[in-house]
């Protein structure tokens, strides 16, 4: 495994509220992990074209996997300064020395 093919920083990110001290809320974003990941963007295929219907970009991600931090369907990243969203659960590739998550993203809505 090259590391130097991990060029891309990409954070976890979830949204939620704090209170604002006058009975209501205000939005926060929190960050759940900082890393460096390897983004490559999907082709335009009839199978991907069936699951990925109606988005206008989709990317495959690859990064470390990490012990006591999991992915899940619909977690958010941030990457470039856009938020995407996690489209497929992530396979696990254990034949190299460490494991890697590969799993793909897109943006949905106006991101």
């Amino acid at each position: 495994m090259k590391l130097g093919a991990y060029d891309q920083k990409i954070e976890f990110i979830k949204f939620g509220n704090t209170p604002d001290g006058a009975g209501g809320y205000d939005p926060v974003e929190e960050s759940l992990l900082t890393t460096f990941a390897q983004i490559k963007q999907l082709k335009q295929s009839g199978d991907l074209e069936k699951v990925y219907m109606g988005l206008p970009t989709a990317y495959r991600v690859k990064v470390i996997a990490r012990s006591g931090f999991s992915i899940v369907v619909g977690m958010l990243i941030r990457w470039r300064g856009v938020v995407y969203q996690i489209l497929s659960a992530p396979d696990v590739d254990s034949v190299r020395l460490q494991k890697e998550w590969i799993f793909d993203i897109g943006q949905q809505g106006n991101g």
